[in-house]
């Protein structure tokens, strides 16, 4: 048999296959049952990335570390809480208060300051030793030293930025023991208590003020 005859035979066989009622209904089931398959596998892969996403999202972290990244670090750093600029525990006093429009008239007389003889409302917090010694002023929370100065009022001050929006003030100092640009971290010695020309000038202190862009706010030391 040449290959003309084995050609016709093949076509021979094949006709006679598509005659069958059974191809056609067989051939349309396969069919359908290829693309349902291809949809199915389509769908599930698509699922599977979409659920991965969704995991990735809620756990950064772990990301990260599937990534090889040690070195990461959280987005939101923990936030330092305010200590009050001493290190006298029980022994530290307030003498004068923040000025609240909002506190009872007792504690708003508490936060008056009485100078050439006219009354101005505190805009921080007088802190003094039950002992009476002078003691160190510290910083009341990590940040840069953007100012040390001279005040007619408060005598050596020093202003420290810890923020975008947060400043802390240490008035009525004896002595500094920063400079300008410095960095200072919680708890380091900042100055000494001194005194100022408003008060009581026998007794040392230190006059705090908390800022929150710009503006004093109440450091409620409690």
């Amino acid at each position: 048999m040449n290959e003309k005859e084995r050609k016709l035979m093949r076509e021979s066989k094949w006709k006679s296959l598509t005659r069958q009622r059974w191809f056609y209904p067989a051939l349309y089931i396969t069919l359908v049952a290829v693309i349902l398959a291809g949809v199915m596998i389509y769908q599930f892969q698509a699922s599977d990335v979409t659920d991965n996403d969704a995991q990735n999202e809620e756990n950064p972290s772990q990301v990260a570390d599937q990534n090889g990244d040690d070195d990461s670090v959280p987005v939101v750093a923990d936030q330092e809480d305010l200590v009050m600029p001493t290190l006298l525990g029980d022994q530290a006093e307030i003498i004068t208060n923040f000025y609240d429009a909002e506190a009872t008239d007792e504690e708003q007389e508490n936060a008056l300051i009485f100078y050439n003889n006219n009354y101005y409302q505190s805009k921080g917090v007088d802190i003094t030793s039950k002992d009476g010694e002078p003691f160190e002023v510290i910083a009341s929370l990590s940040g840069t030293v953007s100012k040390v100065y001279e005040d007619d009022l408060e005598g050596q001050v020093i202003e420290i930025e810890h923020d975008d929006t947060r400043t802390t003030y240490y008035g009525s100092l004896s002595e500094t023991n920063v400079s300008e640009g410095d960095d200072v971290t919680q708890g380091d010695v900042i100055g000494v208590s001194g005194t100022n020309v408003y008060g009581d000038e026998e007794m040392t202190k230190v006059h705090f003020r908390l800022l929150e862009d710009g503006e004093p706010v109440d450091p409620e030391f409690q």
